[in-house]
């Protein structure tokens, strides 16, 4: 949890699960501006940012469920975010639309599965990346971010040193970054997946 956290990380979980109004105030405080944050790398409108937001910890809030750790609870609402915000996109898109386009089973797509599509096509261009490096780099971000090893059990798994996995490790984020920044990944989101 963060520094000065009134809450353990299990206090926390349980309250969550429990519905404890006096923890909604510090999920607001501690969430709120990294979710508008995240959210305006996909639709860049501050205020739908916000809705978004504010809509995605309520949410959280109407159906708490028991979370594993901090973690999971992070990317349950990063990917409420993420979810929200692409069906936003795809509701501006539907609205510029002919009412006879409109008509089509096209407009029927759950906007679930457009998000998962979505995410499945970012997932595979990071594979296909990263299936690309020199295998050195490739063995390094495969057991740092794929395995989410430690560096010193990655390290000891390619019998290197600290020194030369963090070498390795350098050079194959910035060779991944200028990759994926060339196919149009955005910066933030390369951030994301890779800090």
């Amino acid at each position: 949890m963060p520094a000065g956290s009134p809450y353990d990380e299990n206090e926390l979980l349980t309250r969550i699960a429990e519905r404890d109004p006096a923890v909604y105030p510090y999920l607001h405080d501690t969430y709120y501006n990294s979710l508008i944050y995240f959210s305006l790398s996909i639709i860049d409108d501050q205020q739908q940012a916000e809705d978004i937001a504010v809509d995605s910890l309520v949410k959280l809030w109407q159906a708490p469920a028991r979370f594993e750790s901090a973690g999971k609870l992070r990317s349950y609402l990063f990917t409420l975010v993420r979810n929200a915000s692409l069906n936003h996109l795809k509701h501006l898109r539907v609205r510029g639309r002919s009412e006879q386009e409109l008509s089509g089973p096209e407009a029927m797509i759950d906007g679930r599965l457009e998000a998962l599509m979505a995410e499945t096509d970012l997932m595979r261009l990071v594979y296909e990346e990263v299936a690309r490096l020199p295998e050195g780099y490739r063995q390094v971000v495969e057991l740092l971010y794929l395995e989410d090893l430690s560096s010193a059990e990655a390290a000891a798994r390619l019998g290197i040193s600290m020194e030369n996995l963090r070498q390795r490790k350098g050079r194959a984020i910035k060779e991944l970054k200028t990759a994926l920044l060339r196919k149009g990944l955005s910066e933030i989101l390369f951030s994301m997946l890779f800090f």
